[in-house]
């Protein structure tokens, strides 16, 4: 199968990926200002948005209970995320947290990354998908460690500019997964880049770096479905093997992340920005077309509401499954 249609399968799947790896607005002021338009949105996709906000919310619940976070301000943001949706005609303007844990901006991220790097990484010759990874840690050594991580990438990727022989192109992500089990983080690298001999250059310049990694702990497999997938999937599982969420452990991997980009090309034309836009308008098809609405996000209705008629913007039920994971995540807190 072509690396091309893995990408096309990838973005049509996402949405459901997304979810299961897991204010104070006033409503008769708050309109945002329009920043771009995406037209022809299906109401489906409405939907998995608020079934994305549902999740988050859960999630964020999870995060502001961590005692003296520096990050607490932005999990807060998170949590008014596109709180209120103000509706002008069949189009929607909400304002976005942008932050990595937010399952709603991941999405949106996801999917301008995936359309973004389509047509480079669609044309390189022979992708390798590559692994590079690092013994893991406890939390105190996370962020320095990551830290070298970036450094000696970054040597390495200098020397293949300076060799004409050999070039590095393509994609590399960060991402930093938690093992309950060990307390401890394994923050390693995944790259689509291209031809056998510069991945095999690639570990060897990794290993030469960091002497305690396993040769044996290093991959590399020809990129094909599931391999693109698995590159802009997650930074991190937002949900432990027991399926709630261990709000500690992300803070730290979030606190280590802080500044640092995730995803990085080399050698490509275009770079796409991990940020995504603060203020977001889009046209759903599928609405009642009205002069001016404003909806508010409602957790114990599992969607936005109008708050003087109580109706509900997407219709969206969530699934038994999807609600037995919100209640596990919380608790079974009130207002999650």
């Amino acid at each position: 199968m072509s690396l091309l249609f893995s990408f096309h399968k990838t973005l049509k799947n996402m949405g459901d990926v997304a979810v299961h790896y897991l204010d104070t607005l006033e409503l008769t002021s708050y309109k945002p200002e329009n920043k771009g338009i995406q037209e022809g949105v299906s109401p489906d996709k409405l939907q998995k948005r608020a079934r994305s906000k549902y999740v988050t919310r859960a999630v964020v619940k999870r995060l502001v209970e961590v005692e003296d976070s520096p990050l607490n301000k932005n999990y807060w943001d998170t949590w008014h995320c596109s709180n209120v949706v103000y509706q002008e005609g069949k189009r929607l303007k909400a304002s976005y947290c942008n932050n990595r844990w937010c399952i709603v901006c991941n999405r949106i991220r996801t999917a301008n990354l995936i359309n973004g790097y389509l047509p480079q990484l669609s044309k390189l010759q022979d992708p390798y998908f590559v692994t590079l990874t690092i013994p893991n840690m406890k939390a105190v050594d996370l962020e320095d460690t990551i830290k070298k991580m970036y450094v000696e990438i970054k040597k390495i990727q200098t020397l293949f500019r300076n060799r004409r022989s050999m070039k590095l192109t393509g994609i590399r992500k960060m991402e930093c997964t938690y093992n309950d089990l060990r307390n401890d983080f394994h923050p390693h690298y995944h790259f689509i880049i291209d031809g056998k001999k510069v991945a095999l250059t690639l570990i060897n310049e990794w290993l030469n770096r960091f002497p305690g990694s396993k040769i044996e702990a290093q991959d590399m497999k020809q990129a094909g479905e599931g391999t693109v997938l698995e590159l802009f999937k997650y930074f991190t599982k937002l949900l432990s093997k027991d399926r709630t969420v261990n709000g500690k452990a992300l803070d730290t991997i979030f606190r280590a992340m802080r500044g640092k980009r995730v995803f990085q090309s080399m050698g490509l034309k275009k770079e796409v920005p991990e940020d995504i836009e603060g203020i977001r308008t889009e046209i759903y098809e599928g609405i009642d077309e009205v002069n001016e609405r404003f909806w508010r996000w409602d957790q114990s209705a599992n969607d936005w509401i109008d708050p003087e008629t109580g109706e509900t913007l997407t219709r969206y039920k969530p699934s038994e499954n999807i609600r037995k994971l919100v209640d596990r995540i919380t608790g079974g807190l009130p207002g999650g």
